[in-house]
């Protein structure tokens, strides 16, 4: 009876292809930015409060004209350079996220047709964008990163607190906000065991 030898080098060989396989596979995920999550979290936080103590709409719209873009140039700026560090590029994955954010900025924008048609109030208007922005981040959260659900869903509770609380609605709201993200920074990381 004769005995048959096991090739060990092509053993070895297929497991070190299955291990690569598995290390791209779990590069291939969203990069985890926490500097996103805390670049939001004191933008909309300085940005609701502002809402609540502002004595001019003009202070809350200038601060929403100057940080919603700068936030969205250094949101793409922090997400390209983590995908590059990560050996990551998907451009159409990128692609996707920017029409996202720029579809959630231009309903926001289409929104003031509300207030020209004298159907909105202003104070309407300022309690539209969180309840926009819940549904931006739920929507994100279902399609693309699982990690933005719970921030969705903490936006549609602040969005309610813009309604019903009379003092300080907008403040409380960036504060349940500012909090969603700031956890996600820290504990949205994904834990993976080690590749054996």
């Amino acid at each position: 009876m004769a005995v048959e030898e096991v090739d060990v080098t092509g053993t070895e060989r297929l497991k070190e292809d299955i291990a690569y396989i598995r290390a791209a596979a779990e590069r291939s995920e969203n990069v985890h930015v926490p500097a996103h999550y805390l670049l939001w979290a004191g933008i909309c936080l300085c940005g609701f409060a502002l809402i609540d103590f502002a004595d001019s709409g003009r202070w809350i719209a200038a601060y929403w004209m100057v940080a919603g873009p700068v936030g969205f140039g250094l949101s793409g700026w922090l997400g390209a350079r983590a995908s590059r560090l990560a050996g990551q590029s998907d451009p159409e994955k990128n692609k996707r996220w920017r029409l996202h954010w720029l579809a959630f900025m231009a309903a926001g924008v289409l929104g003031l047709g509300l207030v020209a048609a004298g159907q909105l109030t202003w104070a309407g208007f300022s309690s539209l964008w969180p309840l926009l922005m819940a549904l931006t981040y739920f929507q994100a959260g279902v399609h693309m990163e699982r990690r933005l659900l719970p921030i969705g869903l903490m936006l549609g509770i602040g969005y309610l607190v813009t309604l019903f609380v009379p003092d300080y609605g907008f403040t409380m709201a960036g504060v349940l906000v500012a909090a969603a993200l700031t956890a996600q920074a820290f504990l949205g990381a994904p834990t993976r065991a080690p590749a054996s």
